[in-house]
């Protein structure tokens, strides 16, 4: 299994866990958090777990066609997992407050980059991806032509 799976599929972890966690205390009466935080804990569930499992286990069970196997992880692949990760921590730690500053045009900017930067991993992830999705007949003529 490739490292950057790996990376994905711990993060996915990591993410589903906070999120539910975060879920719940924003569910505890008298905490008066729950619409504060759920775009937090849906992002937390919806990018960071399911998206990026199903990253990491893609990118695992559609591997390059290299036989050396440090040459499987590409740097799309690497880019992929940095910038979906640096876009929702920032995405994190930023939209619990466009409510509470009033929609302040710095923290609109700041949750607009982070979503800027998720959308740039995932067309990534595809450019990595799409060489990959071959048809065996594809695979079968490459074969016999090399």
């Amino acid at each position: 299994m490739p490292k950057v799976t790996r990376w994905f599929i711990k993060s996915g972890i990591f993410y589903f866990v906070t999120g539910v966690l975060l879920a719940l205390v924003a569910e505890i009466p008298g905490v008066h958090a729950g619409p504060i935080m759920l775009p937090v804990y849906w992002h937390m569930l919806v990018m960071g777990w399911i998206t990026q499992m199903i990253m990491g286990v893609s990118i695992w069970m559609f591997p390059r066609k290299y036989r050396d196997k440090k040459k499987r992880e590409s740097v799309l692949c690497w880019l992929s997992f940095w910038l979906l990760n640096s876009g929702l921590v920032l995405r994190f730690l930023s939209e619990p407050f466009l409510p509470i500053v009033q929609y302040n045009s710095a923290v609109v900017a700041t949750v607009l980059l982070s979503a800027f930067i998720q959308v740039l991993s995932i067309i990534f992830y595809v450019a990595e991806i799409w060489p990959r999705l071959q048809t065996p007949e594809k695979r079968k003529r490459k074969r016999t032509l090399a």
